[in-house]
C-alpha cells in the first residue's frame, strides 16, 4: 500500500478514530479543528494551511457541513469551506459525508455517505442508541411493551430486529408495499397510516424514522401520557415539537446517534467507505 499525506478536518470522535487508523497504517496524517479528541499518532496542525499542505486527500466529517458555509466541527475554530477549496493542493481529493461538489469546483470531490454499505452499517449504532434511550425512559421492560416503529427503511429494519430480539410487542406503520412485505416475512404486525389515529393510543413506546411531521394535532394528543416518543428522523423530524411540549408529551429527538453512542465503530465504518473511494481514485 502506498503512503501519502491525509488531512482530516473537523468532525467529532469518529474522525479522531479515522485519523488514528490512517496514521497507524503509516500515512502522514494531519488533523485540524478536532479538539479534545484522541487522534492517535496523527499530527495536530496549528493552522489549516499547515494541515492541508501536501495532502493528497482531505477528509471532511459526516455531514461535511451543517450550514453550507463552514466545516462541521465541535472545535472552537470556524473553518469556511471556501478556505478548504483555496488552500488544498491542486489535484487533492476532497472526501466528505454528504459533501457538495459545488463548494469545491477546482477539486475532485467524493461523498463517502453515498455508499449504501455505510448507510446500513450506521443503522446499527443508531438502533442500539435508540434502544438505550428507550430503556432509560421506560418504567417497564422493553420486553412485552407494545411498540410502534413509524417507517421501515434502513433504520427501521435494524431497530425492528433489535426490538423483536428484546421481546417487544412490535408494530410497524408504513405506506410502502415492499416494507409491508418485509414485515410479513419477519412476522411483524403492520398497518397503514389510515389506522394510526385509532391505534396510536395503545402503544407504550414509539419510534419515528420518517423525516416528515406526522405526529401533530389530534394524532399527537392521542399518544398516552408518559409514553416515550423517540424521533430518529433528520430535520424536520416526525413530530410537532412545540405542540408536543405544550401537551406535555415525552418527545426525544435523537439525532447523530452513531457518533454519540459508538464513535469507534462509526469511525471504522466511515474508514471502510473512504478506503473504497481511495482505491477507486488510485490512492490505495
Amino acid at each position: 500500500m502506498s503512503t501519502y499525506k491525509i488531512a482530516v478536518i473537523g468532525g467529532d470522535r469518529r474522525q479522531g478514530v479515522l485519523a488514528a487508523l490512517y496514521a497507524q497504517e503509516g500515512h502522514e496524517v494531519a488533523v485540524y479543528a478536532l479538539d479534545g479528541v484522541d487522534t492517535g499518532a496523527a499530527t495536530r496542525s496549528a493552522d489549516l494551511k499547515g494541515a492541508l499542505s501536501g495532502a493528497a486527500a482531505v477528509i471532511l466529517p459526516l455531514p461535511a457541513s451543517r450550514d453550507g458555509v463552514h466545516v462541521n466541527t465541535q472545535a472552537a475554530a470556524k473553518v469556511p469551506l471556501a478556505y478548504i477549496e483555496s488552500m488544498s493542493e491542486d489535484g487533492a481529493l476532497i472526501i466528505g459525508g454528504m459533501v457538495k461538489a459545488e463548494h469545491f469546483p477546482a477539486h475532485r470531490v467524493r461523498d463517502y455517505y453515498a455508499a449504501e454499505d455505510l448507510k446500513l452499517y450506521n443503522t446499527l449504532p443508531t438502533a442500539e442508541g435508540a434502544l438505550a434511550i428507550a430503556m432509560n425512559e421506560l418504567p417497564t421492560t422493553v420486553h412485552g411493551t407494545k411498540t410502534l416503529i413509524m417507517g421501515f427503511g434502513r433504520v427501521g429494519k435494524s431497530l425492528g430486529l433489535l426490538l423483536k430480539g428484546f421481546g417487544a410487542e412490535l408494530w410497524v406503520v408504513t405506506r410502502n408495499p415492499t416494507e409491508r412485505a418485509v414485515c410479513e416475512i419477519l412476522n411483524i404486525s403492520c398497518m397503514g397510516y389510515d389506522e394510526l389515529p385509532e391505534k396510536i393510543g395503545e402503544f407504550g413506546l414509539i419510534f419515528n424514522t420518517v423525516p416528515m411531521i406526522i405526529l401533530k394535532g389530534e394524532l399527537l394528543e392521542r399518544i398516552g401520557d408518559g409514553v416515550p416518543v423517540i424521533d430518529l428522523a433528520t430535520y424536520p423530524g416526525g413530530a410537532d415539537a412545540e405542540a408536543a411540549k405544550a401537551m406535555g408529551k415525552k418527545l426525544i429527538w435523537a439525532l447523530a446517534l452513531p457518533g454519540k453512542v459508538a464513535p469507534v465503530s462509526a469511525g471504522i465504518y466511515i474508514k471502510k467507505a473512504v478506503d473504497g473511494i481511495l482505491k477507486e481514485e488510485g490512492l490505495r
